[in-house]
C-alpha cells in the first residue's frame, strides 16, 4: 500500500491524497499521529478504490489541520470485509498547527426548530456548556407559538444556567399569520428575545437594544450584533429598516480592536452556502442593501443559518475574503443536515445535526464544528483564520 500527500499552501490543509491499495474496495482518510487517528475525529473522507486499487481526493476549501494531527493515515478496506491495510504519511512541519492560547469561546447553534420535543435541543445546549457566550442564530422554535418559546426559555435556564445566550429570529419564529394571542409569560419571538436581554444584563453584559428590533452587546474586544431579520408569512426581511441603518452604525462607531460579529438567520445571496449562481432568488428581501453596508466594512465575522446543509459539503461552511478582513460562515442546523454532495461514501454522522464553536484569540479566529449526537469533530469543517484586521 502506498500514500502520497501533496499540499497547498503553508498552514493550509488543501491536498490531494492518492492512494495505492491492491486488492483494496475502499479507503478511509485520517488526520493522525504517530499511530493512530486523533481522538475524537471523523474521517476526512472515504474514497472508493478502482479494480487496481487506486484512488484520489481533493481536498478544497481552505479548511485548516489539527493542532493535535502530525500524519496522515489512509486505512483500506480488503476484499474479504475483516483485513485492512494501513499508511501512514508524515504531514510537514510547515503544514501544521500550534495549539492556541487562552481565547474567547462562543459556541453557535441555528435551527433547532423546537416543538414539543426538546430532547434534541437540550443535548445541543448542554455542548455549549464550555462557552463564554451562546449564539442562536435563528428559527429557535419551529411555529413562532408562546408555548414553544416557553419551552425553549427552560431548556435553557436547567442546561445552561450561568451562561449568557444571544439570539436572532428565523421565519420559523413567528406564527405563518400574524393571529392575536392571549398568553401569560411569554408571548412570541419579542418576547423572548427581551427575556434572554434581561438575563444577559444580570450576566453584567452591556446590551444596547434599538426599537427596530436589533441589538448590539459589547464584551471584551467583541461588539456582536443581532439582526432579526424575519416575518410572518415565513418572509426572511426587515420589519423596519432601521436595523440595517443600526447596523451600519454599530460597524461603523467601532474602536481599533472591536471585532464586528453579525448574527443573521439569512445568508446573503453572494456568500451562498450551496454555490448557486448570484443570479439566484436571494434568501432575503434586501440583500444588496445588506451586502452594501458590509462591504464598506472591514474587520467581521457573519454568521447565518437557515440552510441545513452539512458542514462536510465539498465547498466548506467558512469564506475568508477581502485579504482577510470579512469571514462569513453558515454555522450548519441541530436538525439533521443536507450533505449535498455526490460522493459516494460518507460516515453516517456527517448529516447528524451540529454545533460550531468559534475560538477567537489575540491573532487567530478558530472554527470547529461537530456532532450533537457523539460530540464528533468534523475535519471538513475545522478552519484557522487569521484575525480579521
Amino acid at each position: 500500500m502506498n500514500l502520497t500527500v501533496t499540499f497547498q499552501t503553508p498552514g493550509c490543509a488543501d491536498s490531494t491524497f492518492i492512494i495505492k491499495a491492491k486488492g483494496g474496495l475502499a479507503a478511509t482518510l485520517y488526520w493522525a499521529d504517530e499511530t493512530a487517528p486523533i481522538e475524537g475525529w471523523s474521517p476526512l473522507a472515504i474514497i472508493p478504490l478502482t479494480p487496481s486499487g487506486q484512488g484520489i481526493f481533493h481536498l478544497t476549501g481552505k479548511r485548516s489541520i489539527p493542532p493535535e494531527a502530525t500524519h496522515v493515515l489512509a486505512r483500506a478496506i480488503m476484499p474479504d470485509l475483516c483485513r485492512r491495510e494501513e499508511f501512514l504519511a508524515p504531514i510537514p512541519t510547515p503544514y501544521r498547527s500550534s495549539f492556541l492560547k487562552k481565547k474567547t469561546s462562543l459556541c453557535v447553534i441555528s435551527d433547532l426548530h423546537l416543538t414539543n420535543h426538546p430532547g434534541k435541543i437540550r443535548q445541543a445546549l448542554l455542548r455549549a456548556s464550555h462557552a463564554d457566550l451562546l449564539l442562536l442564530i435563528g428559527d429557535l422554535v419551529n411555529d413562532g407559538l408562546p408555548d414553544q418559546f416557553e419551552m425553549l426559555s427552560h431548556c435553557i435556564q436547567e442546561t445552561l444556567p450561568g451562561t449568557p445566550v444571544l439570539p436572532v429570529a428565523g421565519n420559523h419564529d413567528y406564527p405563518i399569520s400574524p393571529v392575536p394571542r392571549i398568553s401569560e409569560g411569554l408571548s412570541g419571538y419579542p418576547s423572548f428575545q427581551d427575556h434572554l436581554m434581561q438575563r444577559a444584563k444580570e450576566y453584567g453584559l452591556n446590551w444596547n437594544q434599538d426599537p427596530s428590533g436589533a441589538y448590539a452587546v459589547y464584551t471584551g474586544p467583541l461588539k456582536i450584533i443581532g439582526l432579526s431579520a424575519a416575518t410572518h408569512w415565513r418572509k426572511l426581511t426587515f420589519q423596519k429598516e432601521r436595523q440595517l441603518t443600526f447596523l451600519e452604525q454599530q460597524l461603523s462607531d467601532r474602536t481599533k480592536n472591536e471585532l464586528g460579529i453579525i448574527m443573521c438567520h439569512a445568508p446573503l445571496l453572494a456568500h451562498n452556502p450551496q454555490r448557486k449562481p448570484k443570479t439566484a432568488h436571494p434568501y432575503l428581501t434586501k440583500d444588496n442593501a445588506l451586502q452594501k453596508i458590509l462591504d464598506a466594512q472591514k474587520k467581521f465575522i457573519y454568521l447565518s443559518g437557515h440552510t441545513h446543509l452539512s458542514p462536510n459539503i465539498p465547498a466548506g461552511c467558512a469564506e475568508h475574503e477581502s485579504a482577510g478582513s470579512r469571514i462569513y460562515i453558515n454555522t450548519g442546523s441541530v436538525r439533521p443536515t443536507d450533505l449535498k454532495t455526490n460522493e459516494p461514501l460518507i460516515p453516517s454522522d456527517w448529516k447528524d445535526g451540529t454545533i460550531l464553536d468559534l475560538n477567537i484569540t489575540e491573532e487567530t479566529i478558530e472554527i470547529t464544528t461537530k456532532s450533537i449526537q457523539t460530540g464528533t469533530k468534523y475535519p471538513r469543517a475545522y478552519y484557522r483564520f487569521p484575525l480579521p484586521q
